[in-house]
């Protein structure tokens, strides 16, 4: 009966359209009635969620991702993908796809590359005579990669959430990634030959190369730093962020030239609205969480699942199933902050690698995103490229079969996200 209404006040509230921190809010004051916990209690749950020296780099790598947005460096990536694959059959479309990686290494937003990277692709490849429902396609399943390849705020959230190594998510991230764009690529390149797509025919003179490199260069070098200084012991995950925030200010003036210091307040305003926004969220899960964990759902889950089966990769499967449905309804931090206190001691308890879930869980919210009938994703990407959501669907789910591909093979290959964080001795 609790589970009932508890589950019952969550989704009434939710599908009335109630900012999502009042519903966690709403729902997690409704179990600690059931659990009969003094409220005085919830303050300080609320203020522990948030008092985590890692989560500082929340806020900062949300100010370094405004900053290179408003530095103009979407154009220079552009150039630079277009150098590295504009050649092969499918051109522009490799071209979005090869960005999107390029991009998520700056942002780590799916939203932010589908709305940066489709006002300049989507235009670009129906003048070359790419069909429209197909450009927006590429641009929204191309656009996942964003949270999968690191610095990602995904993954920052995932690791202080799960009390598990930022640095190794980030190191993780990298193999699934690339796969991904990889396949996306495979599959453009098939469309290209099917419906004889064009490519760029004309050679790029050995200037030209290194003026494009050049320019694309510097930009490129933010996830190197901050990856590098994690892993050399330089900086921790929060200071990171810090460097990136200053080098996206060096990037902006310097580089680019296309930052003033008339613009930096409303940036500042805009990360920082953004930011109390995400905070409200996470503070308010600290009631629901604290109320899981005196309820004692994870086990109770544990109890459940292990009687439908106890093979690991079954569970991860069903586990895996569950979050593709949540991913298409709500929005991956806040299911990252829900389910993480839920489902992390299944795993564990099931001997399956914390890292291994962490990137599966990322990957399966991710792909949610742009799965209909919900995902964020496709009504960014319907906005940006002026196409009904109606066509937007059937074009795009090849495309996200093939990432639900790779997903599986992330599943059943733990060496796929486990290989590098080994090689680089940061787990055993």
């Amino acid at each position: 009966m609790e589970a009932i209404t508890i589950t019952g006040a969550f989704i009434v509230t939710l599908f009335l359209g109630m900012p999502i921190a009042f519903v966690l809010g709403i729902t997690g004051i409704l179990m600690v009635f059931f659990i009969d916990v003094p409220l005085t209690v919830l303050p300080n749950r609320m203020w522990s969620q948030l008092a985590s020296f890692p989560f500082l780099a929340v806020p900062f790598f949300i100010l370094a991702g405004e900053i290179m947005n408003e530095a103009g460096i979407t154009q220079r990536l552009v150039r630079f993908a277009n150098l590295l694959v504009g050649r092969i059959r499918g051109g522009l479309g490799h071209v979005n796809i090869v960005s999107s990686m390029l991009f998520a290494g700056i942002t780590g937003s799916a939203i932010g590359d589908t709305a940066a990277l489709g006002s300049i692709m989507i235009p670009a490849m129906e003048k070359e005579g790419y069909d429209k429902d197909f450009s927006v396609a590429v641009t929204a399943s191309s656009s996942i990669i964003g949270p999968i390849i690191p610095p990602s705020l995904l993954m920052i959230i995932l690791g202080v959430a799960a009390e598990v190594s930022i640095g190794t998510l980030f190191v993780a991230g990298y193999i699934p990634g690339i796969l991904i764009g990889l396949s996306l690529m495979v599959l453009t390149y098939w469309y290209a030959v099917k419906r004889n797509y064009t490519f760029r025919s004309e050679k790029t003179t050995t200037r030209q190369k290194f003026l494009i490199t050049r320019k694309a260069i510097i930009p490129l070098l933010m996830p190197v730093i901050i990856i590098g200084g994690i892993l050399g012991g330089v900086f921790t995950a929060t200071e990171a962020a810090a460097v990136a925030c200053a080098y996206a200010l060096f990037v902006g003036f310097f580089v680019t030239r296309t930052l003033t210091l008339r613009q930096l307040p409303v940036l500042f305003v805009r990360s920082a609205l953004l930011t109390a926004s995400l905070h409200l969220i996470v503070s308010m899960s600290g009631i629901s969480g604290f109320a899981v964990t005196v309820m004692q759902l994870a086990e109770k889950l544990t109890l459940v699942v292990t009687q439908i089966s106890s093979d690991p990769f079954v569970v991860l499967l069903l586990l895996t199933l569950l979050l593709l449905v949540v991913g298409m309804f709500i929005e991956p931090t806040v299911s990252i902050i829900i389910l993480v206190p839920i489902l992390f001691p299944l795993i564990q308890n099931l001997g399956i690698h914390p890292i291994h879930f962490g990137l599966i869980m990322l990957m399966t919210l991710t792909i949610g995103v742009a799965t209909p009938p919900l995902g964020l994703v496709l009504f960014t990407a319907c906005t940006v490229g002026q196409i009904s959501l109606e066509r937007l669907v059937k074009a795009i789910i090849p495309f996200l079969l093939v990432e639900i591909l790779v997903l599986i093979l992330v599943i059943y290959i733990p060496a796929i996200t486990l290989a590098l964080p080994r090689l680089l001795n940061l787990i055993d």
